[in-house]
């Protein structure tokens, strides 16, 4: 009966301390080798952006070769802080652009995001609504390595589209773009 009591209490001793150390394992794990979920990503922009035809078939971050090439330059604000974009797409309007996007922080660090959507026709006033994803690819400073995506919603708005190559001239179609972007971005030891 002594023994047998005995045998029980180590039992339950050596469960108890076999318990401690995993729980201790799991909060020494260096917190690069814990499975990181990501940080939610929110934000807002604005940006102001040059089309024209793609005579010269470039393309961005492997894309096609849509029929028209945008670059575009804004700024807003995110989950992440401000965050100013440079955007190079190529697009078929209405349909698919695929494109190179850059965002930066004040003190320099880039994300990099590949940038895939649709874009439909204008409506009677001229706006043009557009939706796709941004698969984040990685940057510099506290963005290096950094993984993820985020769904995107933008309206464009054309604007003097009679002085542009539309109107028949050389000059390109000059666009204001609207965003609101959603998702979650993994980073390098968690830092927000």
């Amino acid at each position: 009966m002594l023994r047998n009591s005995v045998s029980r209490r180590n039992l339950i001793l050596i469960s108890l301390g076999l318990l401690v150390l995993a729980a201790m394992a799991v909060v020494l794990v260096p917190k690069g080798a814990q499975a990181d979920a990501g940080v939610p990503f929110k934000g807002t922009f604005t940006a102001a952006a040059s089309a024209n035809l793609n005579t010269g078939n470039v393309t961005y971050c492997g894309g096609a070769p849509l029929g028209l090439a945008v670059e575009a330059h804004g700024a807003g604000h995110s989950s992440l802080g401000a965050l100013s974009l440079s955007l190079q797409k190529t697009i078929d309007v209405p349909g698919p652009m695929h494109g190179c996007l850059i965002l930066t922080a004040p003190n320099g660090d880039t994300l990099n995001a590949t940038y895939d959507g649709t874009e439909g026709g204008p409506n009677n006033n001229n706006f043009n609504a557009g939706s796709g994803t941004l698969t984040f690819t990685g940057g510099t400073g506290r963005f290096r390595d950094a993984r993820g995506s985020a769904q995107f919603a933008a309206v464009f708005s054309s604007t003097y589209p009679a002085s542009s190559f539309i109107g028949g001239t050389d000059a390109p179609l000059q666009v204001m773009a609207f965003y609101s972007v959603e998702g979650a971005v993994s980073l390098q030891n968690g830092d927000q």
